[in-house]
């Protein structure tokens, strides 16, 4: 089944040694420029007027809760948005993860950039051995240089993350100690719309301030194996989540997206990796 291979071998190479990779071109223009409409129109914001890129009061962060737009489906079931993953994990039987996206403006007078700056998505405790590896991605729905709000990381951390955590002082904070010592390190992966950037769950990562004339837009989508048959209780959820059209807002809290439109439609991929069909 996998096909459409995004990733070469030098590209996962440097997986290996960085910690993250760009795959090109994974997501059609056409795509993009779709969900990049839905995004707005979800936030109530204008592309074409920048006063209203900025909500009064400053929102706290740059998340948007849409999940569960066609467009934003028609990209998780991407079949190269797929096999980019396929590779990175070795297996073609996936599940996609429950996640939104992000509209990050240029900074301006009153509204600063606050965050997420660098980061883990997971507790520290929780950090895998290297060989049990966790991944995540962003796909770049507009074209992004260095400085427009990209996302950034330290290239090879996941290599010494867990030796750097035995040599902390007891009670420092991990976050707050890579941010001090290693934030000159933190490199702004740019990127083409339609571009997926694949990180190791151990890097700090994060956001960064967009000093540019145009917003960041991006969707985070991530997949994993899937390690056994999911449980019809679980596939239920899943269909349930899907067809009821509802966020994953903090987690086990359950909203309905949009009380208007049409429940996006699965391929049969689709269907697979959302796990209420079998692989």
């Amino acid at each position: 089944m996998i096909g459409n291979l995004p990733l070469s071998e030098e590209d996962l190479r440097f997986w290996k040694e960085n910690g993250y990779v760009v795959a090109r071109e994974v997501i059609p223009i056409e795509n993009c420029r779709a969900t990049e409409r839905a995004i707005w129109e979800f936030a109530g914001m204008d592309p074409d007027d920048p006063e209203t890129w900025y909500p009064d009061p400053p929102v706290g962060n740059i998340m948007k809760e849409i999940y569960q737009h066609q467009a934003l489906w028609d990209n998780r079931q991407h079949p190269r948005m797929h096999g980019a993953f396929s590779q990175i994990w070795g297996t073609e039987k996936l599940s996609v993860s429950r996640d939104r996206a992000s509209i990050n403006p240029p900074e301006r007078p009153g509204y600063e950039f606050k965050g997420p700056w660098l980061h883990w998505d997971l507790r520290i405790e929780e950090i895998p051995p290297l060989e049990k590896i966790g991944v995540q991605g962003i796909l770049y729905l507009t074209d992004t240089a260095e400085n427009q709000g990209a996302f950034v990381c330290i290239p090879g951390f996941h290599l010494k993350v867990h030796e750097w955590l035995r040599s902390l002082p007891e009670g420092a904070d991990p976050r707050e100690v890579v941010r001090e010592e290693f934030g000159d390190q933190a490199v702004a992966i740019e990127g083409g719309a339609g571009d997926l950037v694949i990180w190791h769950t151990a890097l700090p990562h994060g956001s960064s301030p967009n000093s540019a004339e145009v917003p960041r837009i991006g969707q985070y989508i991530t997949m994993n194996p899937v390690r056994r048959e999911p449980s019809e209780e679980s596939r239920a959820e899943s269909e349930r989540w899907w067809q009821e059209r509802l966020t994953g807002l903090n987690k086990n809290e359950k909203a309905q997206e949009h009380r208007e439109g049409t429940t996006a439609t699965l391929t049969p991929l689709g269907r697979r990796l959302l796990g209420v069909d079998s692989w």
